[in-house]
């Protein structure tokens, strides 16, 4: 009989911490979920609130994704909208309290049954709290391939660890066609790892399981199942295109050195792991590793602006932590933590206030956001009156007096002042004229114009982002509006058009100049035109170091200098892609009012001669430029008498 007192009292201590364990690992899931919570903020003028607003359009009027809208979001996109109008539905508040909770615990479920020591654990949830403290979209963007790394791909993983995998996986693929492209690569693995293993049943049930899902929340969200092909092939060509056209370098050489320091700090780990004995077993974990850490590099250094800049350390930093943990090894720390001290210093460096008063954001937002939750009604009121003064503080541009319930789109971006309004919004695909990155993409915003599901009236703006050359933006569409739309009215800011009764029937007419070749820095003279339109259409052609260059940082960048009437010169940065469609180069499109003219057929300024110049002496990332100029014979134009 006494042999069985130490026996009870070890099962009693084992199931005392258990029990201990698992009321720690909730009240951290709790944790992270109140700092994962955003109440969404009233909608206003600018670009990043007018997509936030034209996604929560979409879920409100059933637009339908790859039909309607093209997007580098999908159908669930308008959940992380930071920007609201009309108030935040249920389905906004569920996601942010049960979607986040649930993502919480998920997380930290899944690290707690994938490392091994409380150091590592450690880490990575100090990590966690750090990315969701600076934005919580850090954290949503490394929910797949974490769940790919410690529960799908390895062998060990249990099946209820598999499923959750996939089920998150399929929900977040939808919410951003980037997801869905982590997780159909870490499928794409998935695949020849058991196939070779001879484990043909458990492959079939992982993808099998991932379409299903993917199909049933893409149907919840009122869907149509024939779009799918639709939705695949715009979301590639524009998050494809995002890469060369949005590629902006607005960060100090400092920050870049941290940034390198940091990539080079996890080769080096990688290629570690090639010497491990371990390797067999672990190369199809290590392989996504190397694809996941090339999606968060890409995504940090593409653009990188404050924004884009701010989130790569978190993210780096959380991704780091948890990297020693996902492999077997020897010992507890590992020389990839040193990456999470150069991540703190990248930050503070390029800006310290994202990290000196880190404690007291934390303490205030852990004692705001249980009040944000539990007092719906008050916070309803708060939006209210917070959405009334920036109404207030963005006067209406009364558009209803003119288009009443008539179809209305927008040109460039803005969507605010119509959807204020609560006009009849009814956008092209890529809604967003600087988002049409690529040809095909521009082309399907002018078949759209050209088809009888045209908008009757466009609230219209000659305006870019990143310093473009504005007559790119929907190069295309820009060249076909005076022929399908009249001025209805005209102010300092804005024009609002409307469809003209009878549209023409053939494309727009064009007399093509012979395609030659030109080099940087060389002045162009436009060919001699009587009264009419030029377009101008420029192929750029890479060098072997100007791909490597894309590839692995991001693509040089082009500026496009043209010279007027009066010898004035007119800078604007040049998307080589978006080039390679044509855009307008006489009469010079620089203003509203350049606009103004050219929609009323009034004289305009004048363009003498073009050329083209590297940014920062990078003629070597190209080893061709080609060009060809065409009339527009039906697009009138006469030089204004001061040029």
């Amino acid at each position: 009989m006494p042999r069985l007192v130490f026996p009870l009292a070890v099962t009693r201590s084992i199931s005392r911490i258990c029990r201990w364990r698992a009321l720690l690992l909730a009240a951290l899931a709790i944790l992270l979920a109140l700092l994962l919570f955003q109440f969404p903020s009233p909608a206003k003028a600018g670009l990043d609130p007018s997509w936030g607003m034209v996604l929560v359009y979409a879920h409100r009027h059933g637009l339908q994704f790859g039909h309607d809208v093209a997007f580098t979001y999908g159908p669930y996109g308008f959940l992380i909208s930071r920007f609201y109008y009309d108030g935040v539905p249920l389905v906004k508040i569920l996601w942010e309290s049960a979607g986040k909770f649930a993502l919480a615990a998920t997380l930290v479920a899944m690290a707690a049954s994938t490392f091994n020591s409380w150091f590592r654990f450690g880490l990575f949830y100090l990590g966690l709290i750090f990315a969701a403290k600076i934005s919580s979209d850090t954290v949503i963007f490394l929910c797949t391939p974490l769940l790919a790394l410690c529960w799908l791909l390895p062998q060990k993983s249990k099946s209820w660890q598999v499923a959750v995998a996939v089920t998150w996986m399929a929900f977040l693929s939808q919410v951003r066609f980037n997801y869905f492209m982590q997780a159909l690569v870490a499928i794409g693995l998935v695949i020849p790892s058991l196939l070779l293993e001879g484990k043909s049943k458990k492959l079939l049930v992982i993808v099998s399981s991932f379409t299903a899902a993917f199909v049933f929340f893409w149907l919840v969200a009122g869907q149509a199942i024939n779009n799918l092909p639709a939705y695949f092939r715009s979301s590639w060509e524009i998050s494809n295109g995002y890469l060369a056209a949005m590629a902006v370098n607005r960060v100090p050489i400092t920050t870049w050195c941290i940034a390198a320091g940091i990539c080079l700090l996890v080769v080096a780990f990688i290629l570690s792991l090639l010497h491990s004995q371990n390797l067999r077993a672990e190369k199809w974990i290590l392989l996504y590793f190397c694809c996941a850490w090339y999606f968060i590099w890409k995504y940090g250094v593409t653009r990188a602006d404050t924004g884009h800049i701010v989130l790569f350390f978190p993210t780096a930093f959380v991704f780091c932590a948890a990297a020693p943990g996902l492999f077997q090894r020897r010992h507890w720390w590992s020389f990839l933590d040193a990456s999470l001290v150069l991540s703190l210093a990248g930050l503070w460096l390029f800006n310290s206030g994202f990290l000196r008063h880190t404690s007291w954001e934390l303490a205030q937002r852990l004692h705001a956001v249980p009040g944000e939750l539990f007092r719906p009604k008050r916070q309803a009121q708060r939006f209210a009156a917070a959405e009334k003064a920036t109404e207030k503080a963005h006067p209406s541009k009364n558009l209803r007096a003119i288009a009443g319930a008539e179809t209305i789109d927008v040109i460039n971006f803005d969507q605010y002042f119509v959807l204020r309004e609560h006009l009849n919004y009814w956008p092209r695909p890529v809604f967003q004229s600087y988002s049409a990155f690529t040809p095909a993409l521009l082309k399907q915003n002018l078949r759209f114009y050209q088809s009888s599901s045209a908008p009757q009236f466009v609230f219209a703006r000659l305006q870019s982002v990143d310093w473009r050359f504005p007559a790119q933006d929907d190069s295309l569409l820009l060249e076909e509006l005076p022929r399908r739309y009249s001025i209805a009215k005209e102010a300092n800011d804005f024009l609002l058009l409307h469809r003209k009764p009878v549209q023409p029937t053939g494309e727009l007419l064009r007399e093509k100049f012979p395609m030659r070749h030109v080099s940087f820095g060389q002045e162009i003279q436009l060919p001699e035109t009587v009264n009419c339109a030029v377009e101008l259409r420029a192929i750029f052609k890479p060098s072997i170091y100007g791909a490597a260059r894309a590839f692995l940082v991001q693509p040089a960048e082009v500026s496009l200098v043209l010279t007027d009437g009066k010898h004035g010169q007119h800078t604007g940065r040049l998307i080589p892609e978006m080039a390679a469609a044509g855009f307008l180069v006489q009469p010079l499109l620089e203003s509203d009012k350049d606009f103004a003219d050219f929609m009323a057929t009034r004289p305009g300024r004048s363009v003498r001669s073009i050329r083209f110049v590297p940014v920062s002496a990078t003629e070597n990332c190209w080893s061709q430029i080609s060009i060809q100029f065409s009339k527009l014979p039906e697009l009138s134009f006469e030089t204004a008498t001061a040029d």
